[in-house]
């Protein structure tokens, strides 16, 4: 085969992934490795993958070489500074040429990242140098890594590695496995998979709609009146760990172990955080059609007010989770769901501290966080019948498109008034 049908034969295979693609759904499964089934030369083959990365990510940028001229093969031999500055050379043994490749893309799109952003007006520095490196990317099923049984292999570590949870990917018939991460939680080692599974045809069930509101006081405010507040706040024993680490000579071998301390505390947090805001959406999802808004909880952290209570909430999550679901509807932060009355249309304004809504007009009273939930159902349903509406899987409705609705509606109610 010459080069120009080789070209067109790469062509058409990426045509026909893509056509395919449009058919499937991309999921990301994390796996958990097995530590305790580690061999020793299996447990300095998962550290050294991200040491040797962090030296050759480092090494091209401390020797000024241009990622765009170099392959893998100029980087065999490299070399790094110890603790103490003193330039040591090294030759890399674990990590293939593929991952060495994939360092140099990254570099390359972090370059041009910086040169469209400088281009655009921003200011901006130069790529910075790794103190650590906690994950690494594997970039091709079958080369890279693969699944054998209940084990992965990686290229590069001897022998299989057991990981916990791959009975998940049972339930899908048809799976393309892609991408894969080896990550390093600062405790824990883990292998993140991007697959491609085939799309459900779910339809929308409209004859039963749920709104949820999503805020401070109540974390999660249903339109049926329920409200959920969650928090889950930094353990004792962090705080103490934190304090401790405050004393301690920055970098020694026992500021390094609390270090260590501590993210394993931080991890415990974060997964109660995933493990509650998995368990809340897979039950308000399993309603027809879910109506949120698309509040910008960033800003949230802005208010010095509230900032404490969205850290230790888990809304970010639980908001994020619901934008991938098929069955939720997703209004733009735009619509008034707060100040709307649905019983007659008008509109009125309220400050944070008031958590009633009382109209003025028809004299119509609720709690605040529930009638913007009910509100999201009543505009929904309005907009629903006004004509058709794009309600593709995380495409919000904008408000601007269909104001004049609600403004004729608020001059009806005024005018009968």
């Amino acid at each position: 085969m010459n080069q120009l049908e080789k070209n067109k034969a790469i062509r058409d295979a990426i045509k026909a992934t893509r056509l395919k693609r449009k058919n499937q759904t991309c999921k990301v499964f994390r796996f958990k490795i097995d530590k305790s089934s580690l061999n020793k030369e299996q447990k300095e083959s998962i550290k050294m993958f991200f040491v040797e990365s962090k030296r050759v990510y480092n090494y091209i940028l401390g020797s000024k070489l241009d990622p765009h001229s170099i392959t893998y093969k100029n980087l065999k031999n490299i070399s790094y500074l110890d603790k103490d500055k003193n330039i040591i050379p090294y030759s890399i043994q674990y990590i293939g040429s593929s991952v060495v490749d994939d360092i140099i893309t990254v570099m390359k799109d972090s370059i041009k990242g910086l040169s469209s952003s400088k281009k655009n007006g921003n200011k901006v520095g130069g790529l910075r140098f790794k103190s650590e490196c906690n994950s690494v990317r594997l970039r091709q099923y079958n080369v890279t890594h693969s699944i054998r049984g209940n084990n992965i292999k990686i290229q590069g570590i001897k022998k299989p590695i057991r990981v916990n949870g791959l009975k998940q990917l049972e339930k899908y018939n048809n799976i393309d496995y892609t991408v894969a991460n080896l990550l390093y939680d600062g405790y824990d080692y883990f292998v993140s998979l991007t697959c491609f599974i085939d799309k459900e045809n779910k339809n929308r069930n409209d004859n039963n709609i749920i709104g949820i509101d999503l805020g401070c006081e109540s974390t999660i405010t249903t339109s049926d009146g329920e409200k959920m507040k969650i928090s889950i706040e930094e353990s004792e024993r962090l705080k103490g760990l934190q304090a401790h680490l405050a004393t301690q000579k920055k970098r020694s071998n026992n500021w390094y172990k609390t270090v260590s301390k501590i993210r394993k505390e931080y991890n415990k947090i974060n997964n109660k955080k995933e493990d509650i805001a998995n368990k809340i959406v897979n039950k308000l999802s399993s309603n027809g059609t879910v109506i949120i808004q698309d509040d910008q909880i960033n800003e949230w952290h802005e208010n010095n007010h509230l900032s404490k209570t969205v850290q230790h909430s888990v809304i970010g999550r639980i908001k994020s989770k619901l934008q991938k679901k098929d069955n939720v509807v997703i209004l733009d932060r735009w619509f008034p769901t707060t100040k709307h009355c649905f019983d007659c249309g008008s509109n009125i304004n309220l400050t944070l501290s008031d958590r009633s809504f009382i109209c003025p007009v028809c004299g119509a009273e609720s709690d605040r966080d529930i009638h913007a939930a009910k509100n999201m159902i009543d505009f929904y349903k309005k907009i629903k019948s006004a004509g058709t509406v794009d309600l593709k899987p995380g495409r919000k409705i904008v408000y601007n498109t269909y104001k004049h609705l609600f403004e004729q509606e608020a001059r009806s109610s005024l005018a009968a008034g």
